[in-house]
């Protein structure tokens, strides 16, 4: 696999774009079945720079996974290429200028977003470019245009920042350190984030959790969920198959195919007909 990061130089892109990457993949990859990708509660775009990508059940060349709580998967194959970006959690709400929860956990075509003649242009330039940091120039500058001098709420990466930290925070002690009500708090989330402020922190909780599972060999499931501040085991795992789409103790079993780009791979077809899409509670 080859895989490019970069982070963008543009200030004003800075505050809702986290970073672009440029993927290909070659034969010495594993290519069996689907790659699974974790919900981070942020935005991507992804264009691809060969053929159309399977996402899901849907197959586009160009697409956008919005406010994305949901684990999503990919279905690879030799010389595949794209490009993606990640915007901030809150970036959303900037890129589309309307309220991120009318779009949670959306996968769509780009057209939602840009023209039809602007995704053609932007693809086309892509592909003709020689370089792969000729690539990263030329997506840094159409995303620059079309979000323009965004003027971000200043209480948002303060908020993330908090939430994000080591150290918990209550919602309402969040508010306080905001100087906003706990209702003003919600309607803030759900205008830029498209989600509570509770739940944002569930997905945050389950990220932490899987990185531990990844990493520690020691910690035992029960150990992991109370220091990620599960009640107890059962709703961790209630939580890690809601966001991930299976257990606890699949992932350990599949975290050995992981990488990079990808948090696990299924080799049988029918998993993701077996997984059930979860009610949940914004």
């Amino acid at each position: 696999m080859i895989q490019r990061l970069h982070i963008p130089k543009n200030p004003a892109l800075s505050q809702v774009v986290q970073f672009m990457t440029y993927v290909k993949l070659t034969r010495e990859d594993i290519l069996e079945g689907r790659t699974a990708i974790f919900p981070n509660a942020t935005t991507n775009m992804l264009f691809s720079l060969d053929e159309d990508i399977l996402v899901n059940r849907t197959s586009s060349s160009n697409s956008i996974y919005t406010s994305c709580s949901t684990t999503v998967f990919f279905k690879p194959y030799v010389g595949m290429k794209f490009m993606t970006v990640q915007f901030s959690s809150f970036g959303l709400s900037y890129l589309k200028k309307i309220p991120a929860f009318e779009l949670l956990d959306t996968l769509s075509n780009l057209d939602i977003i840009f023209t039809t003649s602007d995704i053609e242009r932007i693809s086309s330039q892509l592909k003709e470019c020689e370089t792969i940091g000729e690539k990263f120039v030329v997506l840094e500058r159409f995303v620059s245009r079309k979000i323009g001098l965004p003027e971000v709420d200043p209480r948002l990466p303060y908020a993330l920042q908090l939430l994000n930290s080591e150290h918990s925070i209550s919602i309402d002690a969040l508010s306080q350190s905001l100087c906003i009500s706990n209702r003003g708090l919600q309607k803030l989330f759900k205008k830029h984030i498209g989600m509570s402020p509770v739940y944002y922190r569930k997905i945050i909780r389950f990220n932490k959790a899987a990185q531990l599972l990844l990493n520690d060999y020691e910690n035992s499931l029960t150990e992991i969920s109370y220091t990620c501040g599960y009640f107890d085991q059962a709703h961790f795992i209630k939580d890690f198959k809601e966001f991930g789409g299976i257990s606890p103790s699949e992932f350990l079993r599949l975290k050995s195919d992981s990488s990079d780009f990808y948090n696990y791979r299924i080799s049988e077809p029918h998993t993701l007909d077996g997984i059930k899409q979860q009610e949940i509670n914004i």
